[in-house]
């Protein structure tokens, strides 16, 4: 029996969100395995119920009025102030502070739209690089191996893991990732592969869903 993967262009929206997804997932895993208590104390913590967005947006609102508000009064207590900052220490040192707590309640107030790449995004990102030079070629899973692009060939044992996301598997092998897209499947279909794999998993590697 042999799984073949005939690969194309990869989606570049796809891969880079889901690798990272996958891989922010490994890192965890590694580190549950490593400091199971301090993971039972995260998990306990994340598992209290959470505001709605729509509470969380009503929060939102009144901490940016009540930063106007506070700004515009601070702002009214320490321009006289800046006029004579001796006489009118006390007011100065009030209106300033009030001043930065005003712009923190802003700040708050306004939802960032543009979300921070973290470190998992720009190495999905690096990876997608990478892989837009790989030429197209064919990955075969066999019984007793897998063969990759470029002749190289791995056994089941050199394998960590594998993740199954949305639209791709990916292989962690020897410190090294292989992605191969669920559209690419030649022979056979996803479901038939993913029991191969996990029949293949027994004590050599660990299939980890994240769909």
């Amino acid at each position: 029996m042999e799984f073949v993967f005939e690969l194309t262009k990869y989606n570049d929206i796809s891969f880079k969100s889901q690798v990272s997804k996958a891989l922010e997932k490994r890192t965890e895993l590694v580190s549950r395995n490593e400091y199971p208590q301090l993971w039972k104390y995260i998990d306990k913590l994340n598992s209290k119920k959470k505001a709605p967005e729509e509470v969380l947006k009503k929060r939102r609102s009144r901490y940016k009025v009540y930063g106007i508000i506070l700004l515009l009064l601070s702002l009214f207590l320490l321009i006289p102030s800046l006029m004579e900052p001796k006489e009118m220490l006390i007011p100065l040192l009030v209106g300033a502070f009030g001043v930065g707590i005003g712009i923190l309640n802003i700040k708050y107030g306004i939802k960032s739209k543009k979300e921070k790449l973290t470190s998992f995004d720009k190495a999905a990102i690096q990876l997608f690089k990478e892989y837009e030079k790989i030429p197209t070629g064919k990955v075969i899973f066999t019984n007793d191996k897998v063969q990759l692009v470029g002749n190289v060939t791995i056994d089941y044992s050199e394998i960590e893991k594998i993740f199954i996301t949305e639209d791709l598997f990916i292989l962690i092998w020897n410190e090294r990732i292989t992605v191969l897209q669920k559209k690419d499947l030649s022979s056979f279909n996803v479901e038939e592969f993913i029991n191969f794999i996990t029949l293949k998993s027994h004590d050599l590697f660990e299939v980890v869903n994240i769909i």
